[in-house]
């Protein structure tokens, strides 16, 4: 009794265990809206919607998933904080978390959605000392440009604004022949498309543009002007993604992600639509004047891994241009060029050594045909660069490479001397340009030296040129603002007594006053270059043209947005021009420039960013002719004054705006004086003195705004660009009345509202 007793007491005591309720688990994936990349490191937060209170925290992995445990209830407020993400915040119900697939979170971007716009002044590089670099997301959104990575470079001092538009770089007055613009490890036969409505490359394919007007390092040759140099990038690895965009004025698309195990694919492709808007106008609307030009580009980029520290990336790009003119004033004539070219990019670090071999082969193709002359030519253009690179003691970088263009070139001409009449010519030949380098960068504290010397040899058919180019670059720090940079070194490239003639183009009247165009229109000198290599009769002689540079510039950090930019400088140039056995009385040329840049920027903090660049030069030609007599005149890109003055400010709402100002003096061109009659006949003009005369002051303002939409899986991003936006009439050339008594002026372009769409994925 009393032991039944006992254990009824410990039963009452100890009842039987109560079965807790099972805890539950969800999870999902976190990725950044319009990108879809995975967004890791987010912080995942679930707190309670009603009942007791309690919370449950994770983290992201690398790939963006989360798994919140132990949750006590599946519905309940998810809160994720993540870095430059806006915070999320949303009530979930349990059948949210009971889909097949867990669901995906899209964080939006805070700010304005990836729009930044950085001006980036480089130490020290592989091309110079000290180089401006330009961002992709920079180039995008400056007004004027559309987007176009080359037309960027217009905002920055020491380039020269061209009339009319056409795709020239004219960097410190040097014509545009006279500088190189490089994609990857090879030049480019011309940057822009002509006349010069868009650059060749598209900006999507490129990881930054760099921009050395003078004192580039012995890395580069061929060149006595500056330096443009393209840095291609990959494909991403994390997708596919890519955009379409579409203006008034062409279509591209481009089109991203993962190949193989670790590769990447990039390809783009745009073609412009002009010539088909203009064909859609009425013949009355274009009242006789027909100006057609038509184009496209395209890029592809594979890169893949190749053994341990190696990667192989092969890129296919051209560019195709069909121009076509009948206007009253330029006459009537059809310019074809295009250039196909594949590179192969073999780079491999081992310890301390980097090695890169880089052959490339170029289709060039291009004729004229117009004013009685159909000229043809075709290149085959065999390019290489190899180099090996090794930092021997941790302050210092040593590089041996070589370069090398072997170009084989077929000319075929015909003229027409009447109804039944025609001559032609052919021409087959080899021209050669080759530089051996050695590069040496020594950072020693608050010093850095790049010295280095380039031996180039120049062939054609009749005989070979060398030159040595010795080069020298510093820099100095004397407080963590301040930086003081010099460079001195001489430079080379051939050259060859071209027809002038020889594309059409030009009314030569005398080896001292060349015309362009009509012989009613005369337009500034640099309008002789519509393509700069175009050129359908290269000599069988090469020299090498030769100039000297000096720069010293200087730069402070005003404060940790604003910084100020000054640099003098000063480039001789003799271009050593072959004699021609049948014109032995035409001179050699040379010319002279100095002046000044500076440039006051505000890089983008919080909503504002923007620049003010001013470049004073002088340019002076000079011809030397045979019998000792020399003239001096006013270069043909002499642009005493340019101002340019940008800004741009963030919106709320992913609105923003930018406007950009521009007042640059007039380019020099050769006037005509008077006409002469003889007998009652057609008035013939009587030039004056070469580049006498000067264009009207330019000055212009442009306007832009922007917004961007991001949604979960896209961007959307609309552009509005307003040209001359009070319709300035600015002249760029001067046409004279019959019996040149008169003129009136070429106006360019009016109010042009440019409207954009582009869908990134």
């Amino acid at each position: 009794m009393i032991a039944l007793g006992l254990s009824a007491v410990l039963a009452a005591a100890d009842p039987a265990p109560v079965e807790r309720p099972a805890r539950d688990r969800v999870q999902g994936t976190l990725r950044s809206a319009g990108e879809r990349q995975p967004v890791a490191g987010a912080r995942v937060f679930a707190t309670a919607r009603r009942g007791p209170a309690w919370t449950r925290e994770a983290v992201s992995d690398r790939d963006g998933r989360f798994v919140l445990a132990d949750l006590p209830a599946r519905e309940f407020v998810l809160t994720v904080v993540a870095a430059g993400r806006q915070r999320f915040e949303q009530p979930t119900t349990a059948a949210y978390w009971s889909r097949r697939k867990p669901p995906t979170i899209y964080l939006q971007p805070q700010g304005a959605g990836g729009y930044r716009t950085i001006v980036e002044q480089q130490r020290v590089s592989r091309a110079s000392t000290v180089s401006t670099r330009l961002q992709p997301e920079e180039i995008a959104n400056l007004p004027g440009s559309q987007g176009d990575p080359l037309r960027a470079l217009q905002n920055l001092p020491g380039v020269a604004r061209i009339p009319g538009g056409l795709g020239l770089i004219v960097l410190r007055g040097a014509a545009p022949n006279q500088s190189q613009v490089f994609f990857g490890e090879h030049p480019l036969p011309r940057a822009f498309h002509v006349p010069g409505l868009a650059s060749v490359v598209q900006t999507g394919v490129l990881q930054n543009l760099e921009y050395v007007p003078g004192n580039f390092s012995a890395h580069y040759g061929n060149a006595v002007g500056g330096l443009v140099h393209l840095t291609p990038r990959v494909g991403r690895r994390d997708g596919l993604h890519g955009h379409a965009k579409l203006d008034i004025t062409s279509v591209g698309a481009l089109l991203e992600g993962p190949f193989g195990k670790g590769g990447s694919f990039l390809l783009a492709a745009q073609r412009g639509y002009l010539d088909l808007a203009l064909r859609a106008l009425p013949d009355e609307a274009l009242q006789g004047d027909v100006i057609q030009p038509r184009y496209h580009d395209y890029q592809f980029i594979f890169d893949h891994p190749a053994g341990r520290g190696g990667t192989v990336t092969v890129r296919l790009l051209g560019a195709s241009d069909d121009l076509r003119i009948d206007a009253s004033g330029l006459g009537h004539f059809r310019l074809r060029a295009a250039f196909d070219r594949v590179d192969l990019a073999y780079r491999k670090r081992h310890g301390r050594w980097d090695f890169l071999l880089a052959p490339a082969v170029r289709f060039d193709r291009s004729q004229f045909d117009g004013n009685g002359l159909d000229n043809r030519r075709g290149d085959v253009v065999g390019l290489l660069r190899a180099e090996a690179g090794v930092r021997p003691l941790r302050p210092l970088q040593l590089t041996l490479g070589f370069d090398t263009q072997l170009d084989r070139y077929a000319t075929h001409r015909v003229t027409h001397l009447g109804a039944m009449m025609t001559e032609e010519e052919a021409a087959r030949g080899l021209l050669t340009s080759s530089g051996l380098y050695l590069s040496s960068q020594l950072e020693l504290g608050r010093y850095a030296i790049v010295a280095g010397a380039r031996v180039n040899a120049y062939t054609a058919a009749d005989n070979t040129e060398f030159t040595a180019d010795p080069r020298l670059l510093l820099r100095y720090s004397p407080h963590e603002r301040v930086r003081v940079q010099l460079g001195a070194g001489m430079y080379s490239q051939p050259s060859l007594r071209k027809s002038l003639q020889s594309a059409g183009l030009i009314d030569q009247r005398g080896p001292d006053g060349p015309t362009i165009g009509a012989r009613y229109l005369v337009l500034p000198g640099a309008a002789r270059y519509l393509d700069p290599q175009l050129e359908f009769q290269p000599g069988r002689r090469v020299g090498a043209s030769q100039a000297v540079q000096y720069s010293a510039s200087l730069h402070v950090d005003l404060t940790a947005a604003a910084g100020l930019d000054a640099t003098i400088f000063y480039r001789r140039v003799r271009d050593h021009l072959p004699p021609d056995p049948e014109y032995p009385e035409l001179p050699d040329t040379a010319s002279a420039t100095h002046g000044v840049e500076v440039m006051l920027r505000h890089d983008l903090t919080a909503r504002l960013f923007g620049w003010v660049a001013y470049t004073w030069m002088r340019s002076d030609a000079r011809r030397l002719y045979p019998d000792g007599t020399i003239t001096r005149t006013p270069a043909d890109f002499d642009q005493r004054h340019n101002l340019v003055m940008l800004v741009g400010y963030k919106l709320p709402r992913r609105w923003s705006i930018a406007a950009r100002f521009r007042l640059v003096t007039g380019l020099p061109y050769t006037p005509y004086v008077g006409g002469l009659n003889a007998m009652a006949q057609e008035t013939w003009p009587i030039a004056g003195p070469l580049n006498s005369a000067r264009m009207p002051v330019f000055h212009q303002l442009d306007l832009r705004l922007d917004r961007t939409w991001v949604l979960h899986r896209c961007i959307v991003g609309a552009y509005l660009d307003v040209q001359n936006v009070y319709n300035r009439p600015n002249a760029e050339g001067v046409v004279y009345s019959t019996d040149y008594a008169s003129t009136r002026a070429v106006v360019g372009v009016p109010i042009l509202p440019v409207l954009g769409v582009k869908v990134s994925y």
